[in-house]
């Protein structure tokens, strides 16, 4: 549901002016993420985490069912190496975070 027209034009002259008057604040407010998400970033990361996680254990038990080296050792390294990357990533996104 979108607002009136009327109300849209003046949020549309409020931008251009802010534009105007502040171009690096400006900036700053159109490459801000938005304030809401369905799911806070942590949730998505450890759920991330734990499905990553679980198609490893997943590819390590069909490889094992089918006698193949090569999906036991790529399961392996999903299981191992995963949530490895995912945690540095979260670390540099905290990081990155602490800077701004």
């Amino acid at each position: 549901m979108g607002l009136p027209e009327d109300e849209q034009r003046e949020l549309d002259d409020i931008e251009q002016r802010l534009a105007e008057d502040d171009p690096d604040f400006a900036a700053k407010l159109a490459k801000a993420p938005p304030r809401y998400r369905l799911l806070p970033a942590r949730v998505l990361r450890l759920a991330g985490l734990l499905l990553i996680y679980v198609l490893g254990l997943v590819t390590v038990m069909t490889g094992v069912s089918l006698s193949s080296p090569v999906l036991v050792a790529l399961g392996a390294a999903m299981t191992a190496f995963g949530p490895v990357v995912m945690i540095v990533q979260a670390w540099r996104g905290r990081e990155k975070q602490d800077q701004d």
